[in-house]
């Protein structure tokens, strides 16, 4: 069970999510200026640091061809329909589609200090959420879960954000135990579904633990990153990177409960190699993605190391601060 005390900067604590909660992270939104984030490639690459892609255009209009114009944008068909030259014109989007996925699969439902992992990802997805408003663009979502998901369109104003809030709220209260006939590739098909309802030039915050990562899942974030920024997100628990001090846990489910046994310190010096492994991993997939990845854990300054992985300089937090 998470532990209540030092409530890390201000963000939720136990194991669930309440709207009040989310309504709450407001306040800290500021500190988060998503539109001056900078696409920062981990420490394998040295820290690499760019710019996003920035707003995407939409299509305004069709007129004729001036002297200067440029010719990429000649629109031929509209040009041979009439027999003079015609081009496209473009506006620069008003309104950047924001699109926060988040894993509220069983395997987030845990947590040994502070918050579940569910927790803070819904913190996070509410951070992200209340940014994008404060900025004037459309907020998304798809929450999912072993078996269901709710797939939110992107669209503006604190409406929609308080929809989004309220979703997540629900979502902790009808989570069901694991059915033996989930679907062992989830985190595939929900990045399937991802790809398969962003709009081009949308900004992808994808907030899990990242359990079940695979090929098929690499396939498609890579699908999804050609036409969009895409910031991975990874929650993870102190106890899953190491487990101390030794000893005996219990565990529960909310139905069953289990008593984990580990006395050897080798059983938990395999522990933590095998999560670091796994980090690794994760890391250098990413990385070959050109995919920001932010490792956070529901302790210590979350809204320091979240702006560290957006590339949100020092200085700028003190003025906001």
């Amino acid at each position: 069970m998470a532990h209540k005390k030092d409530q890390p900067q201000g963000l939720s604590t136990g194991a669930n999510i309440t709207t009040d909660n989310l309504v709450a992270m407001r306040h800290l939104a500021n500190l988060l200026p998503i539109h001056k984030q900078k696409k920062v490639l981990n420490e394998l690459a040295g820290i690499h640091t760019s710019n996003l892609r920035g707003r995407g255009v939409d299509f305004s209009e069709v007129r004729s061809y001036q002297p200067g114009d440029d010719i990429r944008a000649m629109d031929w068909r509209v040009t041979a329909r009439n027999q003079k030259p015609h081009i496209k014109v473009f506006r620069e989007e008003r309104e950047r589609p924001i699109m926060i996925a988040c894993d509220l699969r069983s395997n987030m439902f845990f947590g040994t200090q502070y918050a579940f992992k569910s927790v803070l990802a819904a913190d996070i997805a509410s951070l992200f959420s209340w940014s994008a408003l404060n900025n004037g663009d459309r907020i998304g979502a798809l929450l999912f879960d072993n078996t269901r998901e709710i797939d939110i369109r992107p669209k503006p104003g604190r409406k929609q954000v308080m929809h989004v809030l309220h979703e997540l709220a629900e979502f902790n209260q009808e989570q069901k135990p694991l059915d033996a006939t989930s679907p062992n590739n989830r985190l595939a098909e929900m990045c399937r579904h991802v790809r398969q309802i962003t709009r081009p030039g949308s900004t992808v915050y994808f907030i899990s633990d990242w359990q079940g990562f695979d090929q098929d899942c690499e396939r498609q974030l890579h699908k999804i990153s050609k036409s969009n920024d895409v910031v991975a997100i990874n929650i993870f628990d102190a106890f899953e990177e190491n487990i101390l001090p030794l000893g005996s846990y219990p565990l529960t489910d909310g139905q069953q409960r289990m008593q984990l046994e580990c006395y050897s310190k080798s059983q938990g010096i395999a522990h933590q190699q095998a999560f670091r492994e796994r980090l690794q991993d994760l890391k250098h997939r990413t990385l070959k993605l050109g995919i920001p990845l932010i490792s956070l854990q529901a302790k210590g300054d979350i809204i320091s190391d979240l702006r560290s992985g957006l590339g949100l300089s020092q200085a700028a937090m003190n003025k906001l601060s």
